[in-house]
């Protein structure tokens, strides 16, 4: 009897700790601290503004320095004679030095200085050209003292051109520049191109420098009203153009 009475008193002992270890175990009984699934909606992280600042290069364009307007005078070449007897006289005279270049802005006379420009795009490159133009081609022939001698004018011809060529271009040859060793002005023909860039040679460095000089004659055989005296004579004005792109005339 006394064994089976110690054993009734245990048995409610341990169900009672049974009880309590799964009471501290188990959510599904309520029990504080908790966790529920995590929610299927997206959570905000923060928002970015991306940019960056990079320098644009600026265009690159076609540029002409120097040429300012004036007078050009003509002046008897090396061993001609100086004074007119009938015999024919070789004029010449080389114009102020010209600059052309391909570059961002005007006025540059310095090659390499503020060449930083693009074109961008093949597409968007073009040559260009150096015309120049006559608004006549006759001569004409007055005394220093302002008399008029229709008998000593002269013209621009086929055989008595005024010729026009470029000193120093040659130098330009690397930079694409194509001299035309035929650029005259005559009666047939009033504009002439001296030089041409072709699109296909320009990049954003194209430099040169040149000087324009001009040749023609004064014709033998003319026979003047006046002697003793100087004469003046006054040919076409002539316009210096650069013509973009170099399309051909």
């Amino acid at each position: 009897m006394k064994k089976k009475l110690f054993g009734a008193v245990v048995a409610p002992i341990s169900i009672l700790g049974l009880t309590f270890a799964l009471g501290l175990g188990s959510s599904a009984f309520g029990t504080a601290g908790g966790e529920q699934q995590q929610s299927k909606e997206d959570e905000l992280i923060n928002t970015l503004n991306v940019t960056t600042d990079i320098p644009v290069a600026p265009w690159c364009g076609w540029y002409v320095s120097g040429g300012a307007d004036g007078d050009l005078t003509l002046v008897p070449a090396f061993g001609a004679p100086t004074q007119y007897i009938g015999t024919e006289i070789a004029l010449e005279a080389t114009a102020a030095e010209n600059t052309a270049y391909v570059g961002p802005s005007a006025g540059l006379t310095v090659e390499g200085i503020d060449a930083d420009c693009s074109w961008f795009t093949e597409l968007n490159k073009y040559g260009a050209r150096y015309d120049v133009e006559a608004d006549g081609y006759e001569f004409r022939a007055e005394t220093v003292g302002g008399l008029d001698d229709d008998e000593m004018d002269f013209e621009a011809s086929e055989s008595n051109p005024l010729i026009i060529t470029n000193d120093g271009i040659d130098a330009c040859l690397s930079e694409g520049f194509t001299t035309n060793p035929t650029a005259e002005i005559k009666e047939t023909n009033l504009t002439t191109t001296p030089w041409t860039v072709l699109t296909a040679a320009v990049d954003n460095t194209n430099f040169c420098q040149w000087s324009a000089k001009y040749e023609i004659k004064i014709p033998l055989g003319m026979s003047p009203t006046y002697g003793n005296v100087t004469y003046r004579w006054t040919g076409p004005t002539l316009t210096h153009t650069l013509i973009i792109p170099e399309t051909q005339p």
